[in-house]
């Protein structure tokens, strides 16, 4: 099922209008990304953590599975607001499709950001443990600032981003086609309207990404 949802998404959203709506697949998809992001998010929080050592013994693990827990929860919040959002562009389209339903395209369609999601890992173990950390000695505010700064800073961490927030891109390009004959096929719009729905928040959402990307780089040049 999966395998045709990657090669020939039109004929997979078809099939699925004609039966009852069910999370329980794309459910997985999403469980499988935040696993997976999770990891990540373990090395970046051993790193901050790292940099924190120096102020409490075992602060690294705290760190690491908080930033940890945080990517996993913060992975399954992301299904259900967009899938609030794709609801409530659906409708004001006037789209018949339930919440429900679009809440299992919005899954569905998440498919690719599993596959960017290994790929970012994979670099991020090349890259993190590179990163030169410092521990910070002291609990005064401003040395704590400088630190995290120049953790951002680290041209190991810096090259990361980058690189990451470029494949996000390119797999969220991805996602917005995958919503967007979901939206066509199951909610009743026209080709034109569901690419508005399925678009319209990817476009939104990339463009806050190279906001945030072109401030990191500035901050690093």
């Amino acid at each position: 099922m999966f395998n045709e949802l990657l090669t020939n998404p039109r004929n997979f959203f078809t099939t699925i209008s004609q039966n009852e709506p069910s999370l329980k697949k794309p459910a997985l998809i999403v469980l499988a990304m935040a696993v997976i992001g999770s990891i990540s998010g373990y090395m970046m929080g051993e790193l901050s953590g790292k940099m924190l050592s120096g102020l409490m013994e075992g602060i690294e693990t705290i760190t690491a599975i908080s930033a940890a827990g945080s990517t996993f929860i913060g992975s399954c919040i992301m299904w259900l607001i967009a899938a609030i959002i794709l609801f409530a562009l659906q409708k004001v389209l006037q789209g018949t499709g339930t919440f429900k339903r679009v809440m299992e395209i919005s899954g569905y369609g998440m498919i690719p950001l599993v596959i960017a999601t290994i790929i970012s890992v994979i670099i991020g173990a090349y890259y993190i443990p590179q990163a030169e950390i410092t521990p910070i000695r002291t609990t005064d505010p401003q040395e704590i600032s400088m630190a995290a700064m120049s953790l951002l800073e680290d041209p190991a961490l810096h090259q990361y981003t980058i690189i990451s927030t470029i494949i996000s891109i390119i797999f969220l390009i991805w996602v917005a086609n995958l919503w967007s004959i979901g939206v066509e096929s199951c909610c009743g719009l026209s080709a034109k309207k569901a690419l508005i729905v399925g678009g319209l928040p990817v476009v939104i959402y990339i463009a806050y990404t190279l906001s945030s990307l072109l401030l990191f780089t500035g901050g690093a040049a």
